[in-house]
């Protein structure tokens, strides 16, 4: 049915269980269509024998750019068939093949395809079965490739040989902007030819070397490509284990290193030496606009470097110290630091064990600040009385955006203060309250406060749902706020906050598969099966307002 639309540019047909029948059909109107320029079949059926149908319509097609295949089933058949396809068609940019069974051999098909294709910019392998003679095949594409700007290998088979071949490539390739390897095999010795690519390379910009059994003799040689490289602006080494002198060596490079504006050193073990030497690197560095030190094992003596650092850095914008066991003390020599500190929007503590001391030492800082936009507190041990310090705190402040405080035991008396702070505060857009004792009562609260608040216009505490004061009446804010605030809303509390802007729904009889929540808890299997959405909990007892969104039907 697609030629008849003369208009449609996207078409997203995620998860749908579409087979060879419905893939023949799409692929058949792709080769009439000339206005579809976006094509997303991710998590459906599709394997080699549909893959071949695509193929055929690729031949054809003069209008599609992108074409997302992930999450399907296609093995090195179906690669072969999408392979000879890339070699005529002219107009494709992006190809998502994520998630598939494409191994050596697939990977041997596009590496030929990529020779002679002079368009595409993106291709996404991540997570298939493609091992080191696969991605020779690959390298030896890329050195003679002039258009490809992103390749995504991320959870294959790939080693330290497979990071040879690619870093052979990398001294040759001046396009590549873009390359994901993310795996669990890679070690120092594949980090040492990465490195080694580096220090020549002049195209790449982000390299992504997650996961990766990445030691401190790897760190070293990382860092020493960072002392030469003027391109890479983005480096990720989660879940690697550098540990504290690998630090110190990453921490050498960012004093000299002029181009590097994210490092992720999330989950690597670092403890306060290391944090000592990173945070000597930021009084110094220029460029480095985004740190993650989230998971690791930064104590008050690590905090205490790292605060002295921000009260003299004039370029990081943003730093994540998630989970990094901050308690009261810790987090006082960050507030204290943001009180002097000019640049720093984002700040993330999130799963710390800050509590109404350190809620107080922030609002403190909160009241001086002129920067931070951003504060994540979720997870944390605010209560009642550091809610209401960060409330006061938010009626002279004129500048903080979103703050998080989900799962922090605040009650409905820290809603109350909340409450009162946003009919003063003026500049608060985002704040997430959810998982939270707040009731009814709080919800009111609430509630009455966003009839004068207007600027306040995205979650009350959820930060992906929408309420608009301007648009409804103080009953439906009420409902709204019940509901998400409500540990274990009733039948009709949903339909008082979703049927009542289409008026209806008045029973829970009337609801479309309204007997599902008859039940307490909805099992998952079931709630998949209403909703469509993936859920890790066993059941979801907790109110969530994008349940019913999904289940009843303006």
């Amino acid at each position: 049915m697609i030629p008849f639309y003369a208009t449609i540019t996207t078409l997203n047909l995620i998860y749908n269980g579409i087979l060879e029948v419905g893939v023949q059909y799409l692929a058949n109107a792709l080769q009439h269509n000339t206005t579809l320029t976006s094509l997303n079949l991710t998590y459906n059926r599709i394997g080699d024998i549909e893959a071949k149908y695509l193929a055929d319509a690729l031949q054809h097609n003069t209008t599609l750019t992108s074409l997302n295949l992930g999450l399907n089933q296609i093995a090195d058949v179906g690669a072969q068939y999408l392979a000879d396809a890339l070699q005529r068609n002219t107009t494709l940019t992006t190809l998502d093949l994520s998630e598939n069974k494409i191994g050596d051999v697939g990977a041997k098909y596009l590496g030929n395809a990529l020779q002679h294709n002079i368009t595409l910019t993106t291709l996404d392998l991540f997570g298939n079965k493609i091992r080191d003679a696969g991605v020779q095949y690959l390298a030896v594409a890329l050195q003679h490739n002039t258009t490809l700007t992103s390749l995504q290998l991320g959870l294959n088979q790939i080693g330290e040989i497979g990071a040879q071949y690619l870093a052979d490539a990398l001294q040759r390739n001046t396009i590549l902007t873009t390359l994901d390897l993310y795996q669990k095999e890679i070690g120092d010795v594949g980090v040492q030819y990465l490195a080694d690519a580096l220090k020549c390379n002049t195209a790449l910009t982000t390299l992504n070397l997650k996961y990766n059994q990445i030691g401190e003799v790897g760190a070293q040689y990382l860092a020493d490509a960072l002392q030469h490289n003027t391109t890479l602006i983005a480096l990720y080494l989660y879940r690697n284990k550098i540990g504290d002198v690998g630090a110190q060596y990453l921490a050498d490079a960012l004093k000299r290193n002029r181009v590097l504006t994210t490092l992720n050193l999330e989950l690597n073990g670092i403890g306060d030496v290391g944090a000592q030497y990173l945070a000597g690197a930021l009084k110094r560095n220029t460029i480095l606009t985004t740190l993650d030190l989230s998971y690791n094992d930064i104590g008050d003596v690590g905090m205490q470097y790292l605060a002295d650092a921000l009260r003299r850095n004039t370029t990081l914008t943003t730093l994540y110290l998630s989970y990094n066991d901050i308690g009261d003390v810790e987090v006082q020599h960050l507030a204290d630091a943001l009180q002097y500190n000019t640049t720093l929007t984002t700040l993330d503590l999130y799963g710390n064990q800050i509590g109404k001391i350190g809620a107080q030492y922030l609002a403190d800082a909160l009241q001086q600040n002129i920067k931070l936009t951003t504060l994540n507190l979720e997870r944390n041990k605010i209560g009642a009385v550091g809610a209401q310090s960060l409330s006061d705190a938010l009626q002279h402040n004129t500048i903080l955006t979103t703050l998080n405080l989900y799962n922090n035991v605040i009650p409905d008396v820290g809603a109350q203060y909340f409450a009162d702070a946003l009919q003063r505060n003026k500049t608060l857009t985002t704040l997430n309250l959810t998982g939270n004792a707040i009731g009814d009562v709080g919800a009111q609260y609430l509630a009455d406060a966003l009839q004068y608040n207007t600027n306040f216009c995205n979650g009350m505490v959820k930060s992906d749902q929408t309420i608009q004061p301007e648009k409804t009446n103080r009953f439906e804010l009420t409902e709204h706020g019940r509901l998400l605030t409500s540990d274990h809303p009733s039948k009709t509390r949903y339909l008082l906050c979703w049927g009542i802007k289409s008026k209806k729904y008045t029973t829970i009889q009337q609801a479309k598969l309204g007997n599902e929540f008859d039940k307490q808890n909805i099992s998952k299997d079931r709630y998949q099966f209403i909703s469509g959405d993936m859920f890790d909990a066993t059941t979801i007892p907790q109110a969530d307002a994008y349940i019913m969104k999904n289940i009843i039907h303006d």
